[in-house]
């Protein structure tokens, strides 16, 4: 029941107005990364991505049917495929408790499903959604029970899953050195398995890209995410309470934040020490380590955006399901365990429908397809404004190959020789530019040559809330306002 309905949340969140097409800036990235992949040219080596290579290849046959659909159906196919990632993820989560009772399901797959964070990276298309598929995954392979496999072929195979992750997003780190240190026990059957797999998870699809640039590599995936904007704030620690505890769903603020965050230690900890008779196995052990590091790394980057949050969900999921369990253990308190727990998840569920009823946004299609030709080299600071309108591709023997226009930035440094040098080849190698926001204001930001450069060879066109830098004798599919800039 429950996957059914994480999967009929995220495909209602899809039906929005716009949303398909419209809510895209991170996946349009990492899907323009598998579409360079499959036209021959290699991240890292060709083009910056602040990514691991997992998830472009993991997309690779998306981008192979955006030959023949074109890159927008090609992106509306993939995240078409969202409500099956959460009815997956919900699936494998009740496997890994079932063991432990109705409570514990009810309270892990109501929190997986519904969890505001996790439907957010999912309406939105972002990795966070994919790193917890496999994560958890991984987990459901390697744990019989409340302990860990005896069968090296399920260690590895879960090695594996949670190597797949890692190679998605850095995070995964999190549950693999949890389940590492739970395997030191036993070196031969399980750690040494489980390590290989890992390994192998990550390694494979990693190591050519870094063999053929290892010095981008490692600028892209270790030097750019530590570094950010001239003027960027760090984001306050009620703030990012409000996004873990979700009481940002109900409107909720700091001080409920805070209140919440109490509510869940005290579960927690009351499960431990009310029902200490049994010491936790490796199952709770898992749940403790990786929802606490989760949590604590929701506090150390600078820069915090609402999908981080979503990583949380499957351990924080765990935690509470199996410290209710404790709770409610049968047969005094199970039923009203159960009753509390699904009228919990029931609010929550309801107050996530609510809120996304309301959401809408806007598909810019018919406006870029209406200025610029199809085939036309077109750079944009905002790739989901090319992914969702044909004009990612180009036909022109040169062109840009800009696919995370704000990450190749950092990777190079904000305002830095190495990041003006990139952008004006960039621009140079660019017929028609696409933004909201004037050409001097970009993220670059960009240096005066460069801004003397669009001036002269760029006339600039608005039409509705888009702005179109047209190279000077080059056609448009249409006339705009023509207003010039």
């Amino acid at each position: 029941m429950f996957a059914a309905l994480a999967a009929a949340i995220t495909g209602y969140q899809l039906s929005r107005p716009g949303f398909l097409f419209g809510l895209t800036p991170d996946i349009s990235s990492w899907l323009g990364a598998s579409v360079r992949l499959v036209h021959g040219a290699l991240p890292y080596r060709d083009f910056d991505l602040l990514q691991p290579p997992g998830f472009p290849l993991l997309a690779s046959p998306f981008a192979f049917l955006s030959e023949w659909l074109g890159t927008r159906d090609a992106l509306g196919a993939l995240r078409l495929c969202t409500p099956l990632l959460a009815a997956g993820s919900v699936l494998l989560i009740g496997r890994i408790v079932r063991h432990r009772g109705s409570t514990a399901v009810i309270a892990a797959c109501g929190i997986m499903a519904f969890y505001p964070a996790q439907l957010y990276a999912l309406r939105s298309g972002l990795l966070e959604s994919v790193v917890d598929f496999f994560s958890v995954a991984g987990a459901a392979i390697i744990f019989e029970g409340d302990c860990l496999s005896r069968s090296r072929c399920r260690v590895l195979l879960g090695g594996i899953s949670f190597g797949i992750a890692l190679s998605v997003k850095a995070p995964a780190i999190v549950p693999v050195v949890v389940l590492a240190v739970l395997c030191l026990t036993d070196l031969r059957r399980r750690l040494l398995p489980f390590l290989a797999g890992v390994v192998a998870g990550f390694g494979l699809p990693t190591l050519p890209f870094f063999i053929l640039a290892p010095g981008s590599f490692l600028r892209d995936l270790l030097t750019a995410p530590l570094a950010s904007a001239p003027g960027a704030q760090r984001v306050s620690i009620p703030a990012r309470l409000e996004s873990i505890t979700g009481v940002s769903a109900f409107g909720g603020g700091a001080q409920a934040a805070v209140i919440a965050t109490l509510v869940i230690t005290a579960v927690v900890m009351a499960s431990f020490l009310l029902r200490s008779r049994r010491p936790p196995p490796p199952l709770e052990w898992f749940a403790i380590g990786a929802a606490v590091l989760a949590v604590f790394s929701q506090f150390l980057p600078a820069y915090y955006f609402a999908q981080y949050t979503a990583f949380v969900a499957p351990f924080l999921g765990l935690l509470l399901a199996l410290s209710l369990a404790r709770l409610c253990e049968p047969p005094v308190a199970a039923p009203m365990g159960i009753t509390v727990t699904a009228a919990a998840i029931a609010l929550l569920f309801t107050s996530q429908v609510i809120s996304i009823h309301s959401l809408t946004t806007s598909d810019v299609a018919g406006v870029v397809d209406g200025v610029i030709p199809a085939g036309g080299c077109t750079l944009s600071d905002a790739p989901r404004l090319l992914m969702t309108t044909d004009r990612f591709v180009s036909t022109a023997p040169v062109c840009n190959d800009m696919i995370d226009p704000e990450g190749a930035t950092l990777s190079y440094g904000f305002g830095s020789t190495g990041a003006e040098q990139l952008w004006t080849l960039m621009v140079e190698r660019s017929d028609y530019m696409v933004t909201t926001t004037p050409f001097q204001y970009w993220y670059i930001p960009p240096d005066p040559p460069l801004r003397d450069y669009v001036s002269a060879n760029f006339s600039l066109h608005v039409v509705g809330k888009l702005l179109f830098y047209v190279r000077n004798g080059y056609p448009m599919t249409t006339a705009s306002d023509g207003r010039l800039g």
